[in-house]
């Protein structure tokens, strides 16, 4: 090796140097930077001239050394545990913010708004209990129970209210969602192109990049893949959300309702939900996520706001027929899956329960209902048309139920009544006496032994029967439903049908009937609601409250607690991260002081070997 070609070595010392001050540097100015990976220049040796070989070695003289690769120092594993954990972080916060905002509905933070007027009511019903013949108590129970009514209808309305604004962040994450998976596919052509050349690597880009991509975890879980150009997909359940350098979008729709028609035996689209969805637009993959199964970690679909709100929010309104009784083991399946699985769905049917509990109670001792058998007879409505019957109904107990203060001595008036024009009975003109029976069919007997006829006769001597509208699931007008509850318009015009009165059907003459209140206390506090079907303990209607908020600030403490350790194992997670990633200006400063010595030694190396080449010419020359 001549002294001229020793030369390179010191070159490439200074450029080595020089490259490594750049890159420690860069370092430096970017301690601060979010998302910025340190960076560290890989060295190595450039080409060997060979001087000699022989059959046991050969000498070999080398030319210096260069910079390989400028790499990020970042653990792929770490940012992966990273990802998944502030994505459950930001569900299960998402869940917890839902709760606390159904408990200001409820409004039990400061214990009181709908608790006072559950206790208001109970109050009047009790003070009607003691003396029905005053008007004025009279008028105070329709006046109490329209505004139950009003106060359960305002807090049920703003359940519903809340899910339907949660469109707006469910459209504005989206949005985000959106606007990161276009950012990351311009990111995906800039670093394939930058690292085409397999000279470099495009650092900075990678950088903006992961940041995004941990960006894009707090709102949803996805895999991610990197191909050998440098590109990545990212799939979100499987479909695409960027595929190298497109980016497919998400978009918000409203939820599709269907219902069951008989004639086509297919369920088909009837109306749309004021609630959005969200499905994947112009990629032909449907609903981005699948809210027909219950979260879990197992399964990793408790991960990210999103989902989380998703969720929390549920898929319809809730209505009391959405907690089933005596479940069987599809139907608690079902229950979980769906309205068990999301909380604002679940507390409104759980409300909505509790209100039709105690309009129940109250409207069933007003008008209080048996069964009777029905085979063999024939009944015409008002307008004469044969109507056919069923083996058994509910029919109105005629005879023995308390009647309004009116000249008519009305009977059946209810006091909460369906808005959808359903009246609580069908009156029917029948071909005979008709007379009540038990479970098992038979018939029952008054005191005295006699059947009990549940049949009267008008001045014409016709037959007529009361028959209860049932309540039908599949058909919300026919529901004692909180969307569909009014007082009975008759008793706000004239409280005198009021049902306060013995039956004179019994005998009784203009006598009041103080056991009808005692009959609605007495349902209101009969434990015979469940709260969840899950449990086996069933609730009067204020056990039931109590247990419906209790039952919420557990499942929010849950949250609560969940999304708290969440946040410490995200932050332990995130300095991991940072002692391998991070930027330590003590470490950089070190290395400044390493290439600037390097960079001294090389200056000093081309200094010698110039003197040398110098002293030679000059003695030689």
């Amino acid at each position: 090796m001549s002294l001229l070609t020793s030369f390179n070595a010191g070159v490439s010392g200074l450029a080595n140097s020089q490259a490594g001050i750049n890159t420690t540097a860069h370092n430096l100015a970017n301690t601060k930077t979010d998302g910025y990976t340190r960076q560290q220049n890989i060295n190595t040796d450039t080409y060997y001239q060979n001087i000699k070989v022989t059959a046991n070695s050969t000498l070999q003289v080398g030319y210096g050394t260069t910079v390989a690769d400028i790499r990020q120092i970042r653990d792929i594993f770490l940012d992966k545990e990273y990802r998944a954990e502030v994505g459950r972080q930001t569900f299960y916060e998402s869940l917890y913010n839902t709760a606390l905002e159904v408990e200001d509905i409820l409004g039990e933070m400061e214990g009181v708004e709908f608790n006072d007027a559950l206790g208001d009511f109970w109050s009047t019903v009790e003070t009607l209990s003691t003396n029905p013949e005053s008007i004025t108590n009279r008028e105070l129970f329709i006046a109490k129970a329209e505004s139950f009514l009003e106060k359960a209808t305002n807090v049920y309305q703003a359940l519903r209210d809340y899910q339907v604004n949660l469109n707006k962040q469910i459209s504005d994450q989206v949005d985000a969602i959106n606007s990161i998976a276009d950012q990351i596919a311009q990111l995906n052509e800039k670093i394939a192109k930058a690292e085409a050349s397999g000279i470099e690597n495009a650092n900075d880009y990678r950088d903006s990049r992961n940041l995004l991509m941990d960006q894009l975890a707090e709102y949803t879980h996805f895999d991610a893949y990197e191909d050998y150009t440098g590109k990545v997909t990212i799939r979100i359940d499987n479909a695409p959300l960027v595929e190298e350098t497109t980016a497919y979008h998400m978009a918000c729709e409203r939820i599709e309702i269907e219902e069951y028609n008989e004639a086509t035996g297919k369920y088909e689209v009837t109306a749309t939900s004021p609630m959005y969805n969200v499905v994947w637009r112009g990629s032909g993959y449907g609903d981005v996520y699948d809210l027909s199964k219950a979260y879990s970690s197992e399964n990793e679909t408790d991960m990210g706001s999103l989902l989380g709100i998703l969720t929390a929010r549920g898929r319809k309104f809730g209505y009391y027929t959405d907690i089933p009784v005596n479940a069987t083991s599809q139907q608690l399946d079902d229950y979980n899956d769906t309205t068990g699985n999301c909380l604002l769905e679940k507390m409104e049917a759980q409300f909505d329960l509790l209100i039709h509990k105690i309009v129940t109670a109250v409207n069933d001792a007003f008008a209080p209902n048996v069964t009777a058998k029905l085979n063999g007879i024939t009944a015409t409505d008002k307008d004469g048309n044969a109507v056919t019957l069923s083996a058994t109904a509910k029919v109105l107990d005629v005879n023995r139920c308390p009647v309004g203060t009116d000249d008519d001595a009305t009977v059946g008036t209810e006091v909460f009544m369906r808005k959808a024009n359903t009246e609580r009975y069908q009156v029917l003109k029948v071909s005979g006496p008709v007379y009540a029976v038990d479970e098992q069919g038979n018939q029952l007997l008054d005191d005295d032994g006699n059947p009990i006829e549940v049949t009267q006769q008008n001045e014409a001597g016709e037959y007529l029967l009361y028959v209860y509208n049932e309540e039908d699931p599949d058909d919300v007008n026919t529901l004692y439903t909180l969307q569909n509850l009014t007082i009975n318009p008759k008793l706000q015009e004239n409280y005198s049908y009021l049902p306060v009165m013995n039956n004179p059907a019994t005998g009784a003459v203009d006598e009041y009937n103080y056991d009808v209140c005692a009959k609605i206390l007495e349902n209101w506090k009969a434990d015979d609601t469940l709260l969840d079907p899950n449990a086996l303990t069933t609730y009067g209607a204020d056990d039931f409250y109590d247990a419906m908020v209790g039952s919420l600030a557990i499942q929010g403490s849950v949250w609560k607690g969940i999304s708290e350790n969440q946040t410490k194992l995200v932050e332990s997670v995130e300095d991991k991260r940072q002692q391998v990633s991070g930027v330590s200006s003590d470490e950089e400063m070190v290395s400044l002081l390493m290439y600037q010595h390097a960079y001294n030694a090389a200056s000093r190396y081309i200094t010698t070997i110039d003197a040398m080449l110098e002293h030679l010419i000059e003695r030689l020359g």
